[in-house]
């Protein structure tokens, strides 16, 4: 009987664990796209300065007359964790650019869609999703 539910409670928790997630099927709408192109766009330019900032910072570190030996290496160090930030801000204000392009491509307009009605068809209008694709 232990080796049953030992061997019950094995198959139990590896279908949990190799079965697939539930996805969510919830469509992504134009204000999610613009929401999260402001979040990139204002995150890119955070490590845009904040990189042109380590960097001043690293110069004025590493190059005054006092500075020794590990000043100048910290200084070095901070101009490059600066220079990092900013290589960093690229791709995050490509991504911005594309979610701001998607948001403006998407719009809500009302579509005529044949409808039967007593053996005829008629023209209803429905609202509708539209979203341009350039090839």
């Amino acid at each position: 009987m232990k080796k049953f539910s030992f061997f019950a409670l094995l198959l139990i928790a590896s279908a949990i664990s190799f079965s697939q997630p539930i996805t969510n099927t919830t469509s992504i709408t134009k204000t999610d796209y613009l929401q999260k192109s402001k979040n990139q766009n204002t995150t890119a330019w955070v490590l845009l300065v904040g990189g042109a900032t380590f960097i001043l910072a690293g110069e004025l570190i590493g190059n005054s007359k006092e500075s020794t030996f590990g000043d100048a290496g910290t200084g070095v160090i901070m101009a490059g964790l600066g220079v990092l930030s900013m290589i960093g801000s690229v791709p995050l204000f490509i991504a911005s650019g594309k979610n701001k392009r998607k948001a403006i491509s998407m719009s809500i307009k009302n579509e005529l869609a044949p409808q039967q009605l007593n053996r005829n068809f008629v023209y209803k209008s429905i609202p509708s999703l539209t979203l341009n694709i350039s090839l």
